[in-house]
């Protein structure tokens, strides 16, 4: 049976190899064309900011390129692509919150957050505590964290997240209680541990 999706229709197609080169060149420019929306839209929510977007979904198209040729056919190349870019993504907040951990300068931390909030402060925790809860993610059980990164870092509807994942709508929110109470747990750990280092540095 044909996929169902054009896209994966369209990659099957250019997996098997089609007829010539440039035929190859036109089929990946419309996948790129036809996808890159979503994987953008999905790194703004990794880094707040359009350019760092924009360039971690041309980084996904870099890796798709170069690993096509591991591409089952058979399988849907939406989820392979998907899967590829948040690792991407992740690869991007674990070196920004190593970045923001080695930061002084505090000319340094204003630059990072947009002009536009007008609250750099603010701004610096909800991003610093978005960048930790990702980085914190990596300790959570596998099913905990798959659920976590869709509904609150993709902004998935649970509903379709549990569809997706093939489980109920009722197993979905356990787990995600589950992986934030965990979480909660592990960034008040992390933050306790930051603030008796401070103390014994300004002893």
């Amino acid at each position: 049976m044909a996929p169902s999706d054009p896209y994966d229709a369209l990659a099957a197609s250019l997996r098997r190899g089609p007829a010539t080169t440039e035929e190859a060149e036109h089929m990946f420019r419309d996948l790129v064309r036809g996808l890159s929306r979503p994987l953008l839209a999905f790194a703004f929510r990794y880094t707040g900011d359009w350019d760092s977007a924009r360039d971690l979904a041309q980084e996904t198209w870099v890796r798709v390129h170069t690993a096509f040729s591991t591409f089952d056919p058979e399988q849907s190349f939406r989820a392979w692509l998907y899967s590829i870019h948040r690792n991407v993504c992740r690869d991007h907040a674990r070196r920004a919150l190593r970045r923001r951990e080695q930061l002084t300068d505090p000319a340094q931390l204003e630059s990072l957050a947009p002009a536009s909030t007008g609250d750099v402060d603010a701004e610096l925790e909800t991003r610093d505590l978005v960048l930790r809860a990702v980085a914190a993610a990596e300790a959570l059980p596998e099913t905990q964290r798959e659920v976590f990164m869709r509904v609150d870092v993709e902004q998935a509807d649970q509903r379709e997240t549990a569809a997706a994942l093939g489980i109920s709508h009722g197993a979905l929110r356990t787990r995600l209680y589950a992986a934030r109470k965990r979480l909660a747990e592990l960034l008040s750990r992390t933050a306790t541990a930051d603030g008796g280092d401070a103390q014994e540095q300004s002893k």
